[in-house]
């Protein structure tokens, strides 16, 4: 009995053995069948990774799909330009209905239609002793049968040079370099940062210009734009002359008439947003202003020198482009009149602690949007905006400067024709009630 007890108990530690090995060996299969299958599911091949290729060139495939969609929606709705021309180094004019390119013929006198923007010149030559090799495109706008003038301002980043960094007045030079597209690099390859990158150098870097990005706190517009089209002349009225300023609320953009003074600023603000909405028309902004200026200052416009005067009673381009190119944005008829007096040019732009806002209700209610920038500081030192041409260019050519404030919360900018001792010039920037007054406003378009 004893013996048999016995080979019963080494049955039973064998039968323990042989089920502990199957146990082992079913792990191991089960841990080889757990890695054969992560492999196949996240391996370079896996179903995993292969799913999420699939996704990612179905999500690809939608958006080159829409992106056809969205270039022949544009082309149905006459949308042209606004893209990068590698031989000429800059984007060319983004025109939509209502709009044309035009040249300016000197033996007639006239503007010719020239719609070809594979050809035409759009920022060509650099600034010159005699400021004539500067060429900015130029576009005629109609609306209701008539016929104003538009400046095409390229999308670009700047770099500013201070002749002496501790004194700002002392002057400098401001460096362009036009960038492709809605992107941020230029033709020569440099990478441009945008003015609220945090890792952004002023010393060294260039910085985007907010007039032509998505950063509406800066002055920018809803979206990344190419350009923008600026006003040519201050803002006149259809049946305006050089004698007459005319009625009604048409507006008119056109040499040798007297412009649309005495506004509120809210009235001017909606008169410009109802111009064109399919344009988005609407009231040069601070930063707009602040993209004309740093152009005008570089070797594409002025090259550093000071534009001339307009101190004739408020008449556009003081009666000839041609007479009056001094005047220019450029030097010659291709460029922007009236930066320099005319009269003050009002903008949409407030500090948004001044003690009354009123007559700007529509627009200034503490925030920013693409119509109009509110700032947070009557500092001009910390309160300005980068691109602005206010603080980054105090003083320079003598150039009135003083800040918004409680009182006088909206920003003038240019001066006024009688301002000429006074330090009218594209770097002038002024205090305003918003009451209605001698000022005027200049109009813009962000045709993307």
């Amino acid at each position: 009995m004893k013996v048999k007890n016995k080979i019963k108990v080494e049955k039973k530690e064998n039968n323990k053995a042989i089920t502990l090995i199957a146990l082992v060996i079913t792990i191991i299969v089960l841990l080889i069948l757990a890695g054969v299958s992560i492999a196949m599911l996240t391996g370079e091949n896996g179903i995993l990774t292969q799913a999420q290729k699939a996704k990612s060139e179905t999500e690809n495939a939608a958006k080159e799909e829409q992106s056809i969609l969205d270039s022949y929606e544009d082309y149905m709705n006459g949308i042209s330009g606004g893209q990068w021309n590698e031989e000429k180094g800059v984007n060319t004019p983004a025109i939509k209905e209502n709009m044309e390119l035009v040249t300016y013929n000197e033996q007639t006198g006239n503007w010719d239609t020239n719609n070809s923007t594979s050809s035409y010149d759009y920022v060509a030559g650099e600034g010159t002793e005699d400021n004539t090799e500067s060429k900015w495109a130029n576009a005629k706008v109609t609306i209701d049968g008539v016929e104003s003038y538009f400046v095409w301002i390229p999308r670009y980043a700047y770099k500013i040079t201070y002749n002496n960094p501790g004194d700002i007045s002392a002057g400098g030079t401001i460096d362009v370099k036009f960038l492709k597209g809605t992107s941020n690099i230029a033709a020569d390859g440099t990478v441009c940062k945008y003015a609220d990158d945090s890792t952004l150098n002023k010393e060294t870097d260039y910085i985007i210009h907010p007039a032509f990005t998505s950063n509406v706190d800066l002055g920018g517009w809803r979206n990344e734009l190419t350009g923008i089209w600026v006003g040519k002349y201050e803002t006149a009225r259809s049946n305006a002359t050089s004698s007459s300023s005319g009625s009604g609320t048409t507006i008119m953009v056109q040499p040798n008439v007297l412009i649309w003074a005495n506004n509120t600023m809210e009235n001017m603000f909606n008169y410009a947003k109802a111009y064109s909405t399919s344009l988005n028309s609407h009231m040069l902004k601070n930063s707009e202003w602040g993209a004309v200026a740093y152009l005008t200052e570089s070797k594409y416009g002025r090259n550093g020198t000071e534009i001339g005067m307009n101190d004739q009673n408020y008449i556009t381009a003081m009666g000839s482009i041609i007479d009056n190119k001094d005047q220019s944005s450029t030097g010659n008829e291709t460029g922007i009149y009236d930066l320099r007096g005319g009269a003050s040019e009002y903008v949409p732009a407030y500090y948004n602690g001044g003690s009354s806002l009123s007559n700007g209700s529509s627009f200034a209610d503490g925030s920013s949007d693409e119509f109009s920038t509110a700032y947070t500081e009557d500092s001009e030192e910390t309160g300005y905006k980068p691109g602005d041409a206010t603080y980054e260019t105090r003083g320079w050519h003598g150039d009135r400067a003083n800040f918004v404030n409680s009182d006088n919360p909206f920003f003038a900018r240019g001066g006024y024709c009688s301002y000429n001792s006074s330090g009218a010039g594209i770097f002038f920037f002024d205090i305003y009630y918003g009451n209605a007054s001698g000022g005027t406003f200049r109009m813009c378009l962000a045709v993307k």
